[in-house]
This record gives structure tokens, C-alpha cells and sequence, in this order.
């Protein structure tokens, strides 16, 4: 499996580095994150079980993982990784364009994404920032797929009423 995680590196280390970066991370502690998530995948004995169509899947579960250590951990942030971060986050990947308008509305729905229940919010992050399909979310949070399909509609149908209250959205 080690050239498996070898090829899995070249491909994904850049979606999981996202992953973090849009969670808030700053990029110092990102990068940190995404090489902690492939030594524990490369240290877990069951890495030889994971189908490979299931690969990507399991090494973002293994990141949310790291995800969830390090915030539990505290860590300290600097005023420089402060500064960092907001430069990151002004060249947000998931921002299309730099109109006034379109960055308002971006903001509006990042909002209402936060109002959801902490497991949409994340099952609509990782559907629509990280791109991974439902069966790779529902993988990734242990969940059953059709419990992954109905929060996902159930939180898209909020953010379309939300968007449509506000008229962001016909």
C-alpha cells in the first residue's frame, strides 16, 4: 500500500492542504496537518484494507481527525500567522470573482452555511469546497450514505429558503 499512499500524495495533498486552509487553518499549520494526515495513514494497519475508489475518502476522514486534534489542541497563533490568515483568506479558492457584489454574497451564504448543524455544515464543505462525492462523505464521517443524501438535501433546501428570503437567489 505504500506506493498506493505515494500516488494518493501526489494527488490529494493539495485537496487536503485546501481542506484545512478553508477550515480556518493557517497555511503553516495546514501543511503541518496534511503531512501528519499521511503519516497516520501511513502508520494505520488498516491502510491495507481501503479499497482503492475509497482511498480519498479515508485520507479525509483521517484529516478531519487531524483536524479535530489540533483544534483541541489550543494551539498558540502568532500576529504574524493572524496576518497570514487574513491574506489567505482574501484569496479564498472558493471565491469566482473579486465583485463587490458576488464577495457580499459569498459572505451571506458562508454565514448561513455556520447556522446549520455542525454535521451539514461539514457535509456541505466537503461536498461543495472539497469536492468529494456523498458516498466519500458519508466514508469520511462514518455515516450511513442515505443519512449523508438527506442532511445534504435537507441543508440545501434551508440555504435555498435563506438565499431566497434575502433575495440572493430566485
Amino acid at each position: 500500500m505504500t506506493g498506493d499512499l505515494t500516488e494518493a500524495f501526489r494527488r490529494e495533498a493539495s485537496s487536503l492542504l485546501g481542506f484545512f486552509i478553508r477550515r480556518d487553518v493557517p497555511a503553516e499549520d495546514a501543511a503541518d496537518l496534511v503531512s501528519d494526515t499521511f503519516l497516520a495513514a501511513w502508520k494505520s494497519t488498516g491502510t491495507k484494507d481501503v479499497a482503492p475508489e475509497q482511498l480519498r475518502a479515508w485520507l479525509f476522514g483521517i484529516a478531519r481527525k487531524a483536524l479535530s486534534r489540533y483544534r483541541r489542541g489550543g494551539t498558540r497563533r502568532t500576529a504574524l500567522s493572524e496576518r497570514l490568515r487574513a491574506t489567505l483568506l482574501l484569496e479564498d479558492p472558493t471565491r469566482r470573482t473579486n465583485d463587490e457584489t458576488s464577495e457580499e454574497l459569498n459572505e451571506h451564504v458562508r454565514f448561513l452555511i455556520n447556522c446549520l448543524p455542525r454535521i451539514d455544515q461539514e457535509i456541505v464543505r466537503l461536498v461543495y469546497w472539497d469536492g468529494l462525492s456523498q458516498e466519500e462523505v458519508a466514508v469520511v464521517l462514518g455515516k450511513p450514505a442515505t443519512a449523508v443524501r438527506a442532511r445534504l438535501s435537507r441543508a440545501r433546501k434551508i440555504l435555498r429558503d435563506q438565499l431566497a428570503e434575502t433575495e440572493d437567489v430566485d
